[in-house]
């Protein structure tokens, strides 16, 4: 947070902007949902699963002590969340066009939304990321849920969702994949019934058909291609279906839950003077948050990684 001595001026209008702010068809917040920290630092406790799992003696003799059960909490980490933020040039020259909080506003909105970007994308690389799964499974050719004829992905999802120590209550996968499944004639045939092949289902009735309870599906866009290259548009999310347990007791302090984000203090957005900037001097806008992603419990969730061709 800035003091008293930054040449930051902390706008409160621009901040609300930033708080409010959020980008259709991004799932971040979902997926790895924020929980606050008091510091930057903060610790993580995780919890040794195995624990929850051993049942000890719990018989008590009538003048016994019961068993003391040991802290099932592993060796803490330290962590620390990291300070994301973009600036933006605004010129004096603006304010003649129109009112200056409009062109302040839009400017913090533009930041906001590449901050949500690159945040959703470090969010996908965690989901595409094995190591980050106790159970990963790479699909290739018929096995492949895009292969309308060979493929069984309501068999290949009911199996997986029986393996992880909790059952994940979450599928997660990119745009592209849900666009596949939806159609699938297996699916529709175990939704549709009457022998149905074609057809289209939505989200409920696939997580219905699945017990789970609820299908999330990214839709963001990013520009994969170099800077100053011809723009490459990509799926943020990608190919890629992961079965994930969110709790909502999930945090620094453990809990269950596959992952959270920890979060110092809220979004912030200011402006700050450079008499630099166009012919009549101007005002940079800057924005961000303190964010640290954190996968908390690999067993607690699924991967199939190029779930479609």
């Amino acid at each position: 947070m800035a003091d008293a001595n930054s040449p930051l001026y902390i706008h409160p209008t621009l901040t609300a902007i930033a708080i409010k702010y959020r980008q259709d068809g991004f799932i971040a917040d979902q997926v790895l949902p924020r929980v606050p920290v008091d510091r930057q630092e903060f610790i993580h406790l995780s919890d040794r699963l195995g624990d929850w799992i051993t049942p000890p003696d719990d018989l008590v003799g009538r003048t016994g002590t019961p068993n003391a059960l040991a802290n099932s909490a592993q060796d803490p980490t330290t962590l620390a969340t990291s300070n994301r933020g973009l600036d933006e040039a605004v010129p004096n020259q603006d304010a003649q066009n129109g009112p200056t909080e409009s062109a302040l506003g839009r400017a913090t909105q533009r930041i906001i939304s590449l901050v949500e970007l690159r945040r959703e994308i470090r969010v996908a690389n965690l989901f595409a990321t094995a190591a980050n799964f106790t159970y990963t499974t790479t699909l290739s050719g018929t096995g492949q849920w895009s292969d309308y004829t060979n493929s069984d992905p309501v068999a290949a999802l009911l199996a997986e969702l029986d393996k992880p120590f909790v059952r994940p209550n979450a599928l997660v996968m990119g745009r592209e994949v849900w666009t596949k499944l939806r159609q699938h004639p297996v699916v529709v045939e175990g939704i549709l019934g009457t022998g149905a092949v074609r057809g289209v289902v939505d989200l409920q009735a696939v997580a219905a058909l699945l017990e789970i309870d609820r299908i999330i599906v990214g839709s963001g866009w990013w520009n994969s291609a170099a800077k100053g290259q011809t723009v490459t548009k990509a799926r943020v999310w990608g190919k890629h279906c992961c079965g994930v347990y969110l709790g909502g007791l999930g945090g620094p302090d453990g809990g269950n839950t596959w992952g959270y984000t920890a979060q110092f203090g809220s979004r912030v957005a200011g402006t700050y003077v450079d008499p630099k900037i166009g012919l009549w001097g101007g005002v940079y806008v800057r924005a961000g948050e303190s964010v640290k992603e954190v996968v908390a419990a690999p067993e607690f969730g699924f991967q199939f990684l190029n779930a479609v061709a």
